[in-house]
């Protein structure tokens, strides 16, 4: 402890004020397929058109009823909560839509012509880096790939303009189209970019381009880094500026030796050295040009002979790059030139990237795929599909690093409350259930496939979806809804609708509270049932646990709340399971803050008295009858570093029947 001993007034700040943080009550996560966005990632999205701009409007079609039903629950979640983990599954064998930029500079070329070509095969990252080695005559610079894989990209077209203002080296303009319904191509984002990693705009901002497109574009990335981490070999050879402007220029554009007998244009530099950069015999290839501009962006350039002067700070300037055969002077419109404000950069070549995209049409992306989700007449495999969304569930999708997708399955780094089935296969719901009861702090919303009769509903809970825990409800049966996205009726999960009502129960009443019944369950969007189970069934299905949706004569309404659990307990009820997770996420939170401090009873009534006040708001809230709270240490657990935390939970019961009696006298 610091103290002081000289006279004075000296102060601390303790804070006494903390207190239980409330926790997002509707935090959803579903596992889906579609045809385009970011894929094998976990992705926070946090709203609708966050979710369409990305991974495009729902449609049944692209994946059929059993597979296809993922966005729809997505969409209507993110209607009433903006929260929402999305994870988009492709195989391993998916491959990234793409088109890569090359430079080439053959020995007798005064400048370097620019390519373009499609790489096979892109999987991962590491392809992508891979496909930028160098090659013995073609230099890659760059590869343009979207942020997902999949033929979906083979739509997306770029063009690259050289920028308007003379006076910028090496600026593009780059549009990026999208092919229409229509069959036309149109202009979805627009950017200044540069192939140089360190150019800047006037705000001082990067326009380096795999800076700009992962920054500001929603659809295209850029690498030109090799897999060693260095830049492209292409960067080297027409991009990469060895030095520029650092004294007082100047520039012979035609002078004349009087002994040699020769013209001898050069560029003086008063405070360079041109001895690392220079030709020194005259003869052969040149290493290296020199590209100077005036003030009005006119440009002079030519390849750098020897170094001259006792400082070696002028170099002579030769029109070719073999200086064994070229004359001594400058290319370009050296009778404009002007000697004033002059900058000039040194390369190793001079290359306008725009060349090869002169062409009004923009230059298509190619070679994506979705591998062998998709079977060679593009029909949608199933075994794949479900493996992949199993996979998802488990944390087991590799993503583009070559990494598993396991974040689903970190507590400290990634909270929902709710994961969503999407009639999808057996396995897949197994898999939903198993990453509930892992975690611990989040229940799963499921069907019980799609069953044409009660009979077929109880057979499969029975023989099938044995599942049998507080982490998992069932809902039944599937019903028929009109898609607002096509104008069509299609067949959906109950999940469908219990995507939107859960998260609605949470906003208009509060998370302990049931999101079924009328004032909360009702559903107008239904159609048809597949069947609607009578008093008996119903009676019947409450026994196995599954939560019908049922047609009364007042409309359609989920008539059940029950989790899996066969063990009868206050855990049956999905409001109360909700509840204790809630408080469990939020008691946990808080109690965080109190390791490694002192254990003693100050310590112990700091926690009693926040966990307190915290749940006595729950409980006027009408989500507990009661509960009592008890903190403290034995001795053993002081000797082990440990106190306990023993919350007791008498959570509000609901309502399941009402007794009318009649009494006549």
């Amino acid at each position: 402890m610091s103290i002081n001993i000289s006279p004075g007034v000296y102060s601390k700040i303790i804070d006494l004020s903390t207190f239980v943080q409330v926790v997002p009550a509707t935090i959803g996560f579903i596992a889906g397929l579609t045809r385009k966005g970011r894929d094998n990632q976990l992705v926070f999205v946090g709203s609708r058109s966050e979710f369409m701009t990305e991974w495009g409007e729902p449609n049944i079609n692209d994946y059929t009823k059993n597979y296809g039903q993922g966005p729809y629950i997505a969409y209507n979640h993110l209607g009433e909560s903006g929260s929402l983990y999305w994870m988009r599954c492709l195989p391993d064998d998916a491959t990234y839509s793409n088109l890569k930029i090359s430079a080439r500079l053959e020995a007798e070329d005064s400048t370097a012509s620019i390519s373009i070509t499609y790489v096979d095969s892109i999987n991962n990252t590491a392809d992508l880096k891979t496909a930028l080695a160098p090659g013995q005559v073609q230099k890659p610079l760059c590869i343009l790939y979207p942020i997902g894989r999949g033929d979906y990209y083979n739509g997306l077209g770029v063009r690259f303009t050289q920028h308007s203002n003379p006076t910028l080296n090496g600026i593009y303009v780059l549009d990026i189209y999208e092919r229409q319904s229509e069959g036309t191509d149109a202009i979805i984002e627009s950017f200044e970019v540069s192939f140089d990693p360190y150019a800047t705009d006037v705000s001082g901002d990067s326009i380096f381009i795999s800076y700009v497109l992962s920054t500001y574009s929603s659809v295209l990335r850029a690498e030109m880094q090799e897999s060693d981490g260095d830049y492209t070999s292409g960067y080297d050879l027409v991009i990469r500026t060895y030095d520029k402007d650092a004294g007082s220029v100047t520039i012979i554009l035609e002078g004349y030796d009087d002994i040699r007998g020769v013209a001898f244009p050069t560029l003086r530099d008063t405070k360079q050295d041109f001895s690392d950069w220079e030709t020194e015999t005259e003869t052969g290839n040149a290493n290296y040009l020199i590209i100077a501009k005036d003030g009005k962006g006119i440009e002079i350039w030519g390849w750098l002979g020897g170094a001259i002067g006792e400082e070696n700070d002028e170099i002579v300037v030769f029109k070719e790059r073999n200086l064994s055969v070229s004359d001594r002077g400058w290319n370009g419109d050296v009778s404009s030139f002007s000697s004033s404000n002059i900058t000039y950069e040194i390369k190793k070549a001079r290359a306008n990237i725009a060349t090869p995209f002169v062409s009004a049409i923009p230059k298509p992306l190619k070679k994506g795929s979705e591998g062998s989700l998709r079977a060679a007449t593009g029909v949608i495999d199933p075994t794949t599909a479900e493996s992949l969304l199993e996979q998802a569930y488990s944390g087991l999708l590799t993503g583009a690093d070559g990494n598993y997708v396991d974040s689903i399955l970190d507590t400290d780094l990634v909270y929902f409350s709710i994961v969503y089935d999407a009639g999808y296969p057996s396995d897949v719901k197994t898999a939903i259930s198993t990453l509930c009861n892992t975690r611990r702090d989040c229940i799963a919303i499921i069907d019980n496939g799609d069953n044409s009769t009660f009979e077929l509903a109880s057979s499969k809970r029975t023989a099938v979806h044995t599942f049998n825990n507080y982490y998992v409800s069932i809902y039944e049966p599937f019903n028929k809804v009109s898609d607002i996205f096509s104008g069509n009726d299609i067949w959906v999960s109950p999940v469908y609708h219990l995507s939107y009502l859960l998260p609605r129960n949470d906003n208009i009443a509060e998370i302990w509270f049931a999101a079924a019944g009328f004032n909360r369950g009702a559903i107008e969007s239904i159609k048809e049932l597949r069947f609607n189970p009578k008093l008996g069934q119903r009676d019947q299905m409450y026994l196995k646990q599954l939560n019908p949706i049922c047609k009364f004569s007042a409309g359609y309404v989920v008539w059940g709340q029950l989790t899996s659990q066969a063990k009868a307990s206050a855990m049956q009820d999905l409001n109360i399971v909700r509840l204790v997770l809630y408080a469990k996420k939020a008691i946990e939170q808080y109690c965080r803050n109190f390791i490694f401090e002192q254990n003693d009873p100050i310590t112990w009534g700091q926690v009693a008295g926040a966990i307190t006040d915290f749940l006595e708001v729950i409980k006027n809230r009408r989500g507990l009858d009661n509960f009592s709270i008890d903190v403290g240490a034995t001795e053993y657990e002081k000797k082990t570093k440990t106190f306990h935390v023993n919350v007791t939970l008498q959570p509000t019961r609901v309502v399941e029947k009402i007794e009318l009696n009649f009494y006549i006298k």
